[in-house]
């Protein structure tokens, strides 16, 4: 399919012949993409037949860039692996494979797919973002409230803020202290303990007289337990934004029969998002395994390289041991996240 350049009239004809046969066909006339097709239609939509007719390309004589169907083959698979995924992370999972497509190709094939972009405005002031320096310096824990055959569920949700790496969840009929104080701990067993827990001023993480066990948990264990401000959701941004994902890519989607059920495709969800989901918040081309367990040079310097780093993600291994300089001198060695030894710094 070679570059083609049309006028307003030909475009115009076109596109009158695909009302009657459709754009995919009509393009196949034409010898285009039928993502162009589509292009001219939208602005045929917006302007109007006489503005239409008028108007002039910014770029006379460069013709129409050719979208391979490689591209599209790879655009539409990933977003079909992806469906919550806007145009900029399709394009950021596409340079973990070593494939660079414009965003603008990548748009215009998910827009004549069906792609329907978000009209969420942004506030004008956005709120101040904060992020830990390390994983498990700072970790995010809420309860999301869904339902399954219109019963009450509870998810709870363990995220550590500097990776976005989901360190543990539950999915229970009923919430607790308990409960909350057995994610945490199966979490630290596993990946680490945390400096500090971030969640709000719920029941099962606070207690307005005295201390609940939970408190207590964490007390025992030498965590910091920080409390989000009251009516301020932003605090807890990070687990918010999971809260939402789960909720729209899996709970709206699917209809689950029972809470085992939502179980087994939560499993296979978190599992995407740690492991094979580039995120956005820490720069679009890391998944939150490869930030969480020490690999995020590595990885994107494979991708600087046109490497395919998508096949090896589930065999990264956590850097055990982490040295850390503070801002006043001291270094403090972890190991799995813990601190097992301080040093002096130098006053010169």
């Amino acid at each position: 399919m070679a570059n083609k350049f049309f006028d307003q009239e030909q475009k115009l004809t076109i596109l009158e012949k695909a009302k009657t046969i459709g754009i995919k066909e009509a393009a196949k006339i034409a010898d285009v993409h039928y993502t162009t097709v589509y292009d001219w239609r939208n602005k045929l939509q917006a302007l109007g037949r006489e503005a239409f007719l008028e108007h002039q390309p910014s770029r006379p004589g460069r013709g129409e860039k050719e979208i391979t169907p490689d591209q599209e083959e790879a655009i539409l698979h990933t977003w079909q692996d992806n469906p919550g995924f806007g145009p900029g992370q399709v394009r950021s999972q596409l340079r973990r494979q070593g494939k660079t497509i414009s965003i603008r190709s990548i748009r215009k094939v998910m827009l004549a797919n069906g792609y329907e972009p978000s009209q969420t405005k942004r506030d004008k002031a956005e709120p101040r973002r904060f992020e830990a320096g390390r994983p498990l310096e700072l970790a995010q824990m809420d309860i999301l409230e869904l339902h399954i055959n219109k019963a009450r569920v509870y998810l709870i949700l363990l995220l550590d803020d500097y990776s976005r790496f989901i360190l543990g969840y539950r999915l229970l009929e009923h919430t607790s202290a308990d409960e909350v104080t057995t994610l945490v701990r199966d979490a630290v067993s596993r990946y680490g303990k945390m400096e500090e827990l971030l969640t709000d001023r719920g029941f099962v993480f606070y207690s307005w007289r005295g201390i609940n066990r939970f408190e207590k948990y964490l007390e025992h264990e030498g965590v910091d337990h920080t409390h989000a401000s009251a009516h301020h959701p932003q605090t807890l941004g990070k687990v918010e934004a999971l809260n939402k994902h789960i909720r729209n890519e899996l709970f709206r989607q699917t209809h689950f029969s029972t809470l085992e059920q939502a179980g087994s495709a939560l499993e296979q969800w978190g599992d995407h998002y740690n492991f094979k989901r580039p995120h956005q918040g820490i720069g679009g081309l890391l998944v939150p395994a490869e930030r969480f367990h020490g690999q995020a040079d590595k990885v994107l310097d494979q991708i600087a390289r046109d490497c395919d780093v998508t096949s090896q993600v589930q065999s990264v291994e956590r850097s055990i041991a982490n040295l850390v300089l503070a801002p006043d001198g001291t270094m403090t060695l972890y190991i799995l996240g813990q601190p097992v030894m301080i040093k002096g710094g130098s006053c010169g």
